[in-house]
């Protein structure tokens, strides 16, 4: 068996600095266990279908963007390679919208940088160390009295330890969108559901395609032919667009859209079908955490695909 060199070095700093992350971040129990208003990924699945309400994400890339933003730094020293360059107006409205206080939208931060053995191996450690890098930020911004979603609802398979019933959350998630009008807001190569049964159960699906790369570059684009097309319309939007969905999710539920910032559902949903233990490349498909899954074709001739397909903006 040939083992890449990516894993050999994840394992050597997990041995050399793994422990040691683990330390610190057990030290901080107290702090952590103050923030008693954030929801793990079954309450908050429950939570959206329970209050039918939009929902915005925040995971590191984001809070990546905010802190930058306020440190004062630019798109030149942005230290993340990502499918989002850092942009200042980006990072001012992922922040506000992190701080709002809006009854019809859900705001999710990661439920394991507070309870990090909600996963195991690498990631464990991952929101280990995000949560030691973070918890300033973490203490000094949130409203400790606002109640929060888990963002990483939408990831429910791949190193999870507290779904022991992956198929009956699939199930339960299902519900969001069961029998509705849905308008999927994705990178243009994204193609979610497709190949697969994951939206089988809505009443009808549209598509409106967006950049796979610098969404927020085309951002106002985007919001104006959503408000101009569904004027007399009340779809459900799923987005799928990093950063950007955060504050699409946001500016289409202060106008009274019903809009919900699913994230990687659908490559996680293509991970557990094919029972992968580690992040791997989806045929046809665009998946930023893994090089080969960058690098997909623009052609793409599936019908039902090509006649969702509402909008596309560049």
């Amino acid at each position: 068996m040939i083992i890449s060199m990516e894993k050999i070095r994840v394992f050597l700093w997990r041995l050399l600095k793994g422990n040691m992350i683990h330390f610190r971040y057990m030290k901080t129990r107290n702090i952590r266990s103050s923030f008693i208003n954030i929801m793990d990924s079954n309450k908050t699945v429950d939570y959206i279908i329970s209050n039918n309400c939009s929902v915005a994400r925040f995971g590191d890339g984001e809070f990546q963007m905010i802190s930058h933003g306020i440190d004062g730094g630019n798109e030149q020293d942005f230290p993340v390679d990502s499918f989002q360059p850092f942009n200042k107006e980006l990072s001012s409205r992922l922040r506000d919208v992190l701080t709002c206080d809006c009854t019809n939208l859900l705001v999710c931060i990661p439920y394991a940088m507070i309870k990090s053995d909600v996963y195991k191996g690498y990631n464990r450690v991952f929101f280990e160390r995000e949560w030691l890098g973070r918890e300033k930020f973490m203490t000094g911004v949130l409203k400790k009295n606002a109640i929060f979603g888990d963002s990483l609802f939408s990831r429910f398979y791949l190193n999870r330890t507290d779904i022991k019933n992956v198929s009956g959350y699939i199930d339960n998630l299902k519900r969001i969108w069961h029998g509705k009008d849905i308008v999927i807001v994705e990178g243009n190569l994204s193609r979610l559901g497709i190949g697969n049964d994951l939206f089988d159960n809505a009443k009808s699906i549209r598509r409106i395609l967006c950049p796979a790369k610098n969404a927020f570059g085309s951002y106002n684009g985007i919001l104006r032919y959503i408000q101009d097309t569904f004027k007399y319309e009340s779809p459900l939007f799923l987005l799928a667009l990093g950063h950007t969905a955060t504050v699409l999710a946001y500016d289409l539920a202060q106008q009274g859209f019903h809009a919900i910032d699913i994230g990687h559902v659908d490559i996680e949903y293509e991970w557990f079908m094919m029972g992968a233990k580690e992040k791997v490349a989806v045929r046809d498909k665009y998946v930023n955490e893994v090089k080969e899954g960058r690098e997909v074709s623009g052609t793409f001739h599936d019908p039902d695909y090509l006649s969702q397909i509402i909008a596309k903006i560049d």
